[in-house]
């Protein structure tokens, strides 16, 4: 099994891609325009990764534009939730279980001196944390000091512009899929990734890379057919919530024009957000 590092960059580094049935209509671009199906105005979606290095990031003048021609925000989650935070930290502890006791002798010995050495962290402190976000510790060592997020970015422009910002899920909601995968498979997947560190490493800035090309038949290649996880994991962290997103994005369009910005990994394929709109009648089309 590969490491959780990967899964997880999987579930939130993904850009825009369509599966091979798609590719004569593949575009290269992470925003796109919603219209048709009854809309008196356009509505639109675009994919972000999560965190970037801040050398990395980049907003360009077309979403600007297309983000002030909106109404409202729609994010993964309402980051204006003065809970969040607290919702958050609630989701991440196990119940009835410790990382000591998920591992052997010889694994916890090579997280905790990781998580000490590398991270300086000791792991008694977080040893009630579930595995999956522990991983998120080792991302933002790969990040660097103040990476910069889209989420973060377009929420300030939002509360700037006095823009309504609205979620697709609540913290529980998203958490209860994550949890779907079981804790001795994460467990183990978290020691694959301390273990192979730096292969990871260059692994994820590969990723970073062709996120920031666009080129969605690289991504479909680098992503999903060489990575065993999407395939195993893939329904539950990826399909099953873009197929409730499909529902529930339709009425708040209708309502209003929304800038819709959710993890670039819900965008493609067959159960892709794009296509499932697409299916219910609207019009999707790529934007530079």
């Amino acid at each position: 099994m590969r490491n959780l590092t990967k899964l997880i960059t999987i579930v939130f580094l993904l850009t825009s891609i369509l599966g091979r049935s798609y590719s004569q209509q593949a575009q290269s671009s992470l925003l796109w325009k919603i219209s048709g199906n009854g809309l008196s105005t356009p509505s639109f979606l675009f994919g972000t990764i999560h965190a970037l290095p801040a050398n990395k990031f980049f907003l360009t003048e077309e979403c600007k534009i297309r983000f002030d021609q909106t109404e409202k925000l729609v994010l993964e989650i309402d980051m204006t939730n003065p809970r969040m935070m607290m919702e958050l930290q609630n989701e991440m502890v196990m119940k009835y279980q410790r990382i000591d006791s998920l591992l052997s002798k010889e694994e916890y010995q090579i997280v905790s001196s990781f998580f000490q050495d590398s991270l300086n962290i000791p792991l008694t402190m977080v040893n009630k944390v579930k595995p999956i976000f522990l991983a998120s510790f080792i991302l933002q060592k790969y990040l660097g000091n103040n990476p910069n997020s889209y989420e973060t970015t377009y929420l300030s422009m939002a509360q700037g512009n006095n823009k309504q910002v609205l979620g697709l899920e609540t913290i529980k909601e998203q958490v209860s899929y994550i949890d779907k995968i079981s804790l001795e498979d994460q467990a183990a997947m978290l020691v694959e990734s301390v273990k192979e560190y730096d292969k990871q490493k260059r692994e994820y800035f590969q990723l970073v890379e062709v996120y920031l090309t666009g080129d969605v038949d690289k991504i479909y290649q680098l992503m999903v057919e060489t990575t065993k996880e999407y395939k195993v994991f893939g329904n539950i962290l990826i399909d099953d919530r873009n197929k409730k997103w499909a529902e529930l994005i339709p009425t708040m369009i209708q309502k209003s024009s929304c800038f819709i910005a959710v993890g670039s990994g819900h965008l493609g394929g067959e159960n892709g957000v794009i296509n499932l709109l697409k299916t219910k009648g609207f019009i999707l089309e790529p934007l530079k």
